[in-house]
């Protein structure tokens, strides 16, 4: 597991079972983006299933009043967007 998402689950942000289904969403979107031909319509949703992340991480930051570290999250989703102009 990424030492982001570890200490998201470490400072109670998200639960064990959450943070297996982002691994689970992350991976199978990254298997799709390796296809011979991706697509722009994978990228997209790759994307937004990236933001909905970051919502959720600050509704739950949010609720638990924790501050997080959110610049992976940026990073992650800045390094999508760079893949899609290559």
């Amino acid at each position: 597991m990424v030492p982001p998402l570890r200490d998201l689950m470490d400072s109670g942000v998200f639960s064990e079972a959450e943070t297996r289904a982002i691994v689970t969403r992350r991976r199978e979107s990254e298997y799709l983006l390796r296809r011979r031909v991706a697509r722009k319509a994978d990228f997209l949703r790759y994307i937004e299933s990236e933001l909905a992340l970051e919502r959720l991480r600050a509704l739950h930051t949010k609720k638990i009043m924790f501050e997080t570290n959110d610049e992976t999250t940026k990073m992650k989703t800045t390094m999508i967007r760079r893949s899609v102009l290559r």
